[in-house]
């Protein structure tokens, strides 16, 4: 749909330019200007009309592909929420599994069996309390989803949110691209590095403002790069399809009336400020109220420390 109106645009803007050339040419070539004259109020509204038509399939365009992108965004959340249910429901199946099994065995006698049983499900289950909630259901899928993409890179990352998130200004989906495009930053530039692999991010709410910060022990980033790496296309990865994640980041944190900046040493940090500011009941995060009572309930809400450098 895009594309096609894209085609029409440049159609457009060609059959304007051959216009004023064929007009250019017949006035260098034309003894009587009168008749030109008589033309010329048709040709000056043609070419009115050509502008606007092209000035308003631009602005569709434009509309359409920020629908797309806010699509893009609600379907990773969503993606995320799904995975997030997907894990309690197979701790829950396997719980009652397990406390079945366990159940008979004792039943039975088999006290030794059943002591074996349970110790060999604490050296290989993955329990719910492993999962830390942040009290926002799409940032608690997201974060926990990182922390095992994290482990299977090699990279230490740990999360805390030291401030209630029920009610930050931002849109799941739109929070979840800010956080999640700078953690996949922050993985890129320690995976290769050949010292500690440490990814932090830190959420705090201090004088009016939710901040966020995400820190990672990869290089340095150069001082003649801080600004333009936020510029669409700029990448540190040598990658013409990498460069936008941060370009994104930068823009949806303007659109919430915020900014984000970068401070590159030892350690480089990335800081995000957002406002806090009334928002419509609508925007507000979370889950129903009983889903959020049982995500709590399965496992404990205690936020990781943060070491980093």
């Amino acid at each position: 749909m895009i594309k096609d109106r894209s085609l029409i645009i440049m159609n457009t803007i060609l059959v304007q330019i051959l216009l004023i050339v064929i007009v250019n040419q017949q006035i260098m070539t034309m003894e009587d200007m009168n008749i030109y004259k008589q033309c010329l109020p048709f040709l000056n509204l043609l070419v009115i009309i050509l502008g606007i038509f092209s000035m308003f399939s631009i602005t569709e365009i434009k509309k359409s592909t920020s629908m797309s992108v806010e699509v893009s965004l609600i379907k990773n959340h969503l993606e995320q929420i799904e995975r997030l249910a997907e894990v309690l429901h197979k701790s829950k199946h396997e719980h009652a599994r397990h406390i079945q099994t366990i159940q008979s065995m004792l039943n039975l006698g088999k006290y030794d069996k059943a002591i074996e049983y349970i110790e060999g499900i604490a050296e290989s289950y993955w329990p719910c309390d492993e999962m830390v909630y942040v009290d926002h259901p799409a940032l608690t899928a997201l974060l926990n989803s990182k922390k095992k993409s994290a482990e299977l890179k090699g990279v230490e990352f740990a999360f805390c949110a030291k401030c209630d998130l029920k009610n930050i200004p931002v849109k799941p989906w739109d929070l979840c691209s800010m956080v999640g495009n700078l953690l996949d930053n922050a993985f890129e530039a320690v995976v290769c590095t050949q010292g500690p692999k440490r990814v932090g991010l830190e959420i705090k709410h201090e004088q009016g403002h939710y901040i966020i910060y995400v820190h990672n022990s990869g290089p340095r980033i150069p001082d003649r790069l801080k600004e333009e790496i936020f510029n669409p296309g700029v990448t540190t990865k040598g990658s013409p399809a990498r460069g936008y994640g941060l370009y994104l980041v930068k823009k949806l944190v303007e659109e919430y009336g915020g900014h984000i900046e970068v401070i590159s040493g030892d350690k480089t940090t990335f800081i995000i400020y957002l406002p806090d500011l009334p928002i419509p009941d609508a925007w507000l995060p979370g889950l129903p109220q009983q889903h959020v009572d049982t995500l709590r309930a399965g496992y404990t809400p205690e936020p990781e420390k943060i070491r980093i450098g």
